[in-house]
């Protein structure tokens, strides 16, 4: 049976007053009495920070011992996940680091091969658009942690940043230098989207702010499927009660609150970013002309169809009942 043992304590300490004072000898009326002149609130919160202190004397002595039992828990699940999707994230990862490999090899082909005169002419688009693929890299190997750790709710809010840097490099991409001076400018500035008013397309826009999806809307291959993605992670990122009660980690509606690990609805995130990753990764590799990048562009996109198959086999056999 569930106790509120702040509550059972105030009422014992209440009896034990009352017991005493009737072993004092004092009477019914007399006890009333006193019992009328109390501060309970008084007593009630002095109760309450005595046994708050007395906790957390407690927990902290305890803190080491109850991390590790819980620690050893997580390891199991961390261990069954490794199980269950392990040849998975072994092929996302591998993306990674063949990602790494031939922009690695792309950049040092641009500076040992490129004359300086292609090198200025779009010195502010390669600059932008190679930040923006380095930490489209880092999010694709947060996505890929928080999916191995079980969290398919924060893996999918990392993709929701992906696909806002993936339309964010195809109009800098798409309008040039101007605008790609104006993005990297904005970076001391606290603008989000304004730079993009440097664009011919925006120019006699009488908008006071440009928004993501002005920028989404000029993209071409933001087609309505992927925006009706990003509108999925809007919902998982915010707030909304459609992202508070149709959890990603949660299968189908399971009557339960989802409060940690989860092995369930990690496909959707290893999917989207590895095709993110791709976008932008090709958005690069075709700033400037480079033969062995086409040809890592048909890997990779070959390389996405074995993570999809991968996933989703996994995820027939995980979840066939």
């Amino acid at each position: 049976m569930a106790i509120d043992n702040t509550v059972d304590l105030f009422q014992k300490s209440i009896n034990q007053q009352i017991e005493k004072m009737k072993n004092d000898g004092l009477s019914d009326h007399v006890i009333i009495e006193k019992l009328n002149s109390c501060d309970f609130a008084s007593i009630f919160v002095d109760i309450s920070k005595k046994m708050a202190e007395d906790v957390v004397d407690y927990m902290e002595i305890k803190m080491y011992e109850n991390v590790m039992e819980q620690r050893a828990i997580t390891a199991e699940f961390l261990a069954r996940q490794e199980q269950k999707w392990g040849k998975c994230f072994v092929a996302s990862e591998a993306m990674y680091y063949v990602v790494l490999e031939i922009v690695e090899n792309y950049v040092n082909y641009i500076a040992e091969e490129t004359n300086e005169f292609e090198k200025e002419e779009i010195k502010y688009t390669f600059y932008a658009i190679r930040e923006i693929h380095g930490r489209a890299c880092q999010q694709y190997l947060e996505i890929l942690h928080l999916n191995r750790l079980g969290f398919a709710d924060g893996a999918y809010a990392r993709w929701r940043s992906m696909y806002e840097l993936s339309v964010v490099a195809d109009f800098i991409s798409k309008h040039g230098e101007v605008v790609a001076k104006a993005f990297i400018d904005s970076a001391v500035t606290n603008d989000r989207y304004d730079w993009a008013k440097t664009a011919e397309c925006f120019k006699t826009s009488n908008k006071r702010h440009i928004t993501f999806n002005d920028l989404q809307t000029s993209c071409d291959f933001a087609t309505d499927d992927w925006k009706k993605q990003y509108d999925l992670a809007n919902k998982v990122v915010h707030a909304s009660s459609q992202g508070t009660f149709n959890r990603l980690g949660k299968k189908d509606a399971q009557r339960i609150t989802l409060v940690g690990h989860s092995d369930f609805g990690i496909t959707t995130a290893a999917e989207h970013s590895a095709i993110s990753l791709l976008i932008i990764t090709n958005m690069f590799l075709c700033l400037y002309p480079y033969g062995d990048g086409a040809v890592a562009m048909q890997c990779i996109y070959e390389w996405i169809n074995i993570i999809r198959k991968s996933y989703f086999k996994t995820k027939e056999e995980v979840f066939k009942d």
